[in-house]
């Protein structure tokens, strides 16, 4: 059988766009975060709301672009995939705002740890569940339209030509009549420049990789967890998420089982690194499970990176505006409710019982 590279490149392509996209979505969330870490913040230092914010903004622009036909032709569809589901999933993390919910709701943050505060009562903690998961959704369902509205009002007609189309049309009386219509179609140089972009990603992937493993390598200071390791983590979650999206999605219609597999299994994970890295080893030591610098710094890379793109606020979206309202509430019914159970089993049993204390890292 011969061999047909033509058959093989456009995968190769893919693969390549679709691993640079997963990085730089994950710095992006990194970044996103750490410009937004100072104090005194209106916003909880170290919160991934801005990340879901503007991830969903990007996901919203990026359905109105593709339904604008800047992704039509053949050789550019791949990118929307790798966009959406590569940047746009990696950018934003599920699981890190289920945390932050449960945290907030059971005095468990690390500044609560720190400082040892406490709400002041346990009705407190539904007041704060409420605060931080209804805050957190409602933004990203607003930056989403937002997006969307940005693209179809403003992008879409500042980079289209209008173009009239003439369609066979039955009258009353089944008489053919021709009508005349107008369509926006993609000035000539949004194909050229969306399949440029295409190009970079897929050029920048191997550079990328190998400068991500010689830093790592290189340098073992506090780095390596925050800015290295956890990019190269953050493929392999990207891919277990696209490949479940894959595999799942149509077993239950109106509820898209594989982005709900792929958050809750970052929520079984990121319950059980926090634990590692917060857990305390002892009932009478401060000391945490992981209570070597290396170790804590390899599941801090874990939890941000394999967790936050195996997770997706984007597409949690993205999938529920295309549902009906009541199929809407019983995704986002279940997801919360699932998330928050398996927080309360794994994260909450454990710290309630041995205790959590101040990471190493």
């Amino acid at each position: 059988m011969a061999f047909n590279i033509g058959s093989i490149w456009p995968q190769v392509i893919f693969h390549l766009s679709y691993v640079s996209a997963t990085i730089l979505g994950n710095y992006a969330r990194e970044g996103t975060t750490v410009l937004a870490t100072y104090k005194p913040s209106y916003v909880e230092p170290g919160s991934v709301i801005w990340s879901n914010l503007t991830s969903c903004i990007v996901m919203g622009m990026l359905q109105e672009l593709n339904a604008a036909k800047w992704f039509a032709p053949d050789d550019l569809k791949s990118l929307f995939t790798v966009l959406t589901t590569g940047f746009c999933g990696a950018y934003s993390s599920y699981s890190t705002l289920m945390l932050e919910t449960f945290q907030q709701s059971t005095s468990l943050s690390p500044s609560n740890i720190k400082e040892h505060i406490k709400l002041p009562n346990r009705a407190f903690g539904m007041k704060e569940f409420l605060a931080v998961l209804l805050t957190q959704l409602f933004t990203s369902m607003g930056a989403y339209l937002f997006g969307r509205g940005l693209s179809k009002s403003i992008i879409v007609p500042l980079t289209s030509n209008k173009t009239a189309v003439k369609r066979n049309q039955d009258d009353e009386e089944n008489k053919p009549e021709t009508i005349e219509t107008v369509e926006l179609v993609p000035k000539p140089w949004v194909h050229k420049m969306v399949r440029l972009c295409q190009w970079l990603l897929a050029l920048l992937a191997i550079p990328l990789i190998a400068t991500i493993l010689v830093l790592t390598i290189v340098y073992g200071n506090y780095s390596r967890g925050k800015w290295t390791l956890f990019a190269l983590f953050g493929i392999f979650g990207s891919y277990l998420r696209y490949q479940l999206s894959n595999w799942c999605n149509g077993w239950i219609k109106n509820f898209p089982m594989g982005t709900f597999i792929a958050n809750e299994l970052a929520v079984i994970l990121i319950a059980c690194f926090q634990i590692i890295i917060r857990g305390r080893k002892n009932y009478h030591e401060q000391r945490p499970v992981a209570h070597t610098m290396n170790s804590c710094r390899v599941t801090t890379a874990l939890v941000s990176g394999f967790c936050g793109s195996l997770s997706t606020i984007s597409t949690f979206i993205n999938e529920a505006y295309k549902l009906e309202f009541n199929y809407m509430l019983i995704y986002y019914f279940v997801s919360v409710f699932v998330s928050y159970s398996l927080l309360v089993v794994i994260m909450g049993s454990y710290s309630w019982t041995r205790g959590l204390t101040i990471p190493m890292c």
